[in-house]
């Protein structure tokens, strides 16, 4: 094993930060850490809440989101370090501090959300509404072990709202009505939430429409296809009493017709059910908690039905379908020696993606055919105080296990220089070893010390690891099916991937009196086998001369591991101005290089942040927002990444809460018809568009929206 932790880099790296956060305007933010200084039981942890709560007291420095979005990943925009990355208006991936996708532990009630499509269109957080969810927590520096088995690039848990028992003899009925308008694209919201409880028993039901036109940008052009169109609905019943507790909940996501344009497809439909059985208990002075799922998820996407295609022998649809069971168990009791957890968890996911042409019958590419990707662990956590010292020490043992069926492709039986070469990458793939295993050792160390009234500081040292996921494996022949990375060029896999291993540092120090509060946290991680798409050698000149005839491809990748290094700072806070008024800010900046060569890492954010001045009053509030974000020169020239510009834009938003059941929400958002692109929305691929294929897809512009709400 590597490391990296010499004292003189660590010093390096720690004057270059410190330097940057010195010299820096502080944008804005509004997120907080959980806890005053004074309490520092729990990790920091970033807790964005639900709009729905009633009135606005403790609404100090904390963010909200909106209940009308129909991406749940918008929310992350209000927490330092956290990004999206957009190839749509419903598939947004988590970013945190530079890392995506699988790197990224989504969980929704503690289970990961594995999607079925193999470019991330239905991604983890697509798979719940905003309007049932409670909250959503993002662990700020080096996730604990037990949030999730990959938590290399830190941890989201999004809690969603569950059946409430009354304990009462009559029943009780309570719930929410919410309907939601968006101008720019006309998008419409209806949803509804109603919780019915009597004695020991409850159940809870929710529904949820969300459709939209496809936008237009501040210059007046339309971003096709951006439409969307998504209807959710399901309920849990819940048997409370005492320390036990158990429930049973179903949730079904039904999507059509809606665009990805940064992808070479778009949805065409979604249909996934999932089911989830969870409870706690206590068995002598052990607390114990269980849950298991299971999800079938259906997926299809093409080429043509949204977009112009003029070519019918280049139809494309892909049907692609996932069923994942999950489990996970943990026992907690607190000793003399602190509090101890111990748990297993792991999920059994398999994975199925076909494409055809519908003009042609006889055109069929088994992209993935019965792949495994199996990952399970046992983790153990350790905490306690010490005087004014808050210490949390965590291991997880896991294990990941791939496997896959044989593939084929009908152009493996053309008699021309291509059937040739994809007959030969079929055969090559279907001769091989395909069964693998990963062997791997997570362990988080943090700590939180209160060094006077006003100040804490906190220290996380860490060890985490990924095992590759089944794209990365099993892309036998050069395909876009890549999870979502969206930067034009086909790629192929490896099956002998190594797993990648983060060494990682955070600090964070926080200030808070009565009117200020300010937390700043620089982070340095060094990742040994970090996986990324490479230039395709001599030994694979096969595939390569395959996607130039398929595609044109002249630069296709293949997934390979590298050496690479994350660092910046992130930081949030506010300042009260008087009793009614509050300046709050956040600011986000990561760089991402290979160690290996001289080049930046794909798709990281650039230097961003809020300023938002709000005022408030008993029943209503009013807040502006200067959200920005600087040019992004460091881009990755090993996938021919484009640079982009910065920007500034200007949103004001509204509250009225009418009485204790009527809210009424309502805004703009970029006021000033800002015409501007976001570094991390994806380029341009569909054709027949006022945007050129393969120039930056420009972001949203002028848009008024509202929400009412009605509690009962």
């Amino acid at each position: 094993m590597r490391t990296f932790l010499t004292p003189s880099a660590i010093a390096v790296k720690i004057v270059l930060l410190s330097t940057i956060t010195s010299s820096t305007v502080m944008l804005s933010g509004q997120a907080l850490a959980d806890d005053a200084p004074d309490a520092i039981d729990e990790l920091e942890v970033i807790t964005i809440t639900n709009q729905r709560h009633h009135g606005l007291e403790g609404m100090k420095g904390y963010a909200q989101g909106h209940t009308s979005a129909p991406d749940l990943a918008d929310w992350l925009t209000s927490v330092p370090g956290a990004n999206i990355n957009s190839n749509g208006p419903i598939t947004g991936i988590a970013q945190y501090r530079g890392l995506y996708g699988d790197r990224v532990a989504a969980s929704l009630d503690g289970h990961p959300v594995i999607g079925a499509g193999p470019n991330a269109m239905d991604t983890p957080l697509s798979y719940s509404t905003p309007l049932i969810v409670d909250s959503m927590t993002v662990y700020r520096g080096i996730a604990p072990v037990s949030a999730g088995i990959n938590t290399l690039g830190g941890a989201v848990e999004v809690k969603m709202r569950k059946a409430e028992t009354m304990n009462s003899e009559n029943t009780a009925l309570s719930g929410d009505i919410q309907a939601g308008y968006r101008s720019n694209n006309s998008a419409k919201t209806l949803s509804a939430v109603t919780n019915i409880a009597k004695g020991d028993v409850a159940v809870l039901l929710y529904g949820n429409s969300q459709t939209g036109d496809s936008m237009e940008s501040g210059d007046g052009v339309e971003i096709s296809p951006t439409d969307f169109d998504k209807v959710q609905f399901g309920g849990d019943i819940r048997y409370s009493k005492g320390d036990n507790e158990v429930g049973l909940s179903y949730h079904y996501t039904d999507t059509n017709d809606s665009g990805t344009p940064a992808l070479p497809m778009d949805i065409e439909y979604i249909e996934s059910h999932r089911i989830t059985l969870d409870g706690a208990f206590k068995l002598s002075d052990w607390q114990g908690e269980w849950q298991i799922g299971y999800i079938d998820a259906d997926h299809g996407m093409t080429n043509f039905l949204m977009r112009e295609n003029t070519d019918p022998t280049k139809f494309r649809r892909n049907n692609a379908t996932a069923e994942t069971s999950d489990f996970k168990l943990e026992l907690t009791q607190s000793f003399d020696f602190g509090e101890l957890a111990f748990g297993i968890d792991g999920y059994f996911a398999s994975h199925d993606s076909v494409i055809t042409n519908p003009n042609n019958m006889m055109f069929k590419v088994v992209n993935f055919n019965s792949v495994e990707d199996n990952r399970y662990g046992v983790f153990t956590q350790w905490q306690n105080k010490f005087d004014q010292t808050n210490v949390q020490l965590g291991v997880r043992l896991k294990r990941a296990e791939a496997n896959a069926g044989e593939v084929s492709s009908s152009m493996a039986m053309m008699m021309n220089p291509m059937g040739s070469l994809a007959g030969g990458l079929q055969d090559d793939f279907n001769n091989a070893n395909r069964k693998v295993s990963d062997n791997n050792v997570d362990i988080a160390l943090n700590t939180q010390t209160q060094l006077s009234t006003n100040v804490s500081f906190s220290a996380g040292l860490g060890i985490k690891n990924r095992a590759p996921s089944y794209q990365e494996r099993y892309l036998w022949t050069p395909m876009e099916s890549t999870g979502g990375l969206a930067d034009g060029h086909t790629y192929i896999g490896d099956i002998n991937l190594k797993s990648e291993t983060a060494y990682q540092v955070d600090l964070g120090l926080t200030y808070q009196d009565d009117k200020l509060m300010l937390a700043p946290h620089i982070f340095y991680q060094s990742i040994d086998d970090y996986i990324q798409g490479t230039p395709m050698g001599m030994a694979d000149m096969s595939a390569k001369m395959l996607a130039n005839m398929m595609s044109g491809d002249t630069n296709p990748l293949k997934f390979s591991n590298v050496d690479a290094e994350l660092y910046g700072v992130d930081l949030n806070g506010y300042y009260d101005i008087s009793d009614q008024i509050e300046l709050s800010t956040i600011i986000s900046y990561v760089q991402g290089e290979r160690r290996d060569i001289d080049d930046n890492l794909y798709r990281i954010a650039p230097l961003n942040g809020q300023i938002n001045l709000r005022y408030s009053s008993d029943d209503w509030m009013v807040k502006t927002s200067l959200v920005m974000a600087a040019k992004q020169n460091d881009v990755s020239s090993t996938n021919n990444e484009q640079k982009t510009s910065g920007y500034g834009v200007v949103n004001i938003d509204a509250q009225y809460f009418v009485n204790n059941d009527l809210a009424i929400r309502l805004g703009v958002d970029n006021i000033l018809d800002k015409n501007y692109q976001n570094h991390l929305g994806g380029y341009n691929r569909v054709k027949g568009t006022e945007t050129p294929v393969m120039s930056r897809l420009p972001s949203e512009g002028v848009s008024a929206w509202a929400e009412v709400t009605y509690s009962f």
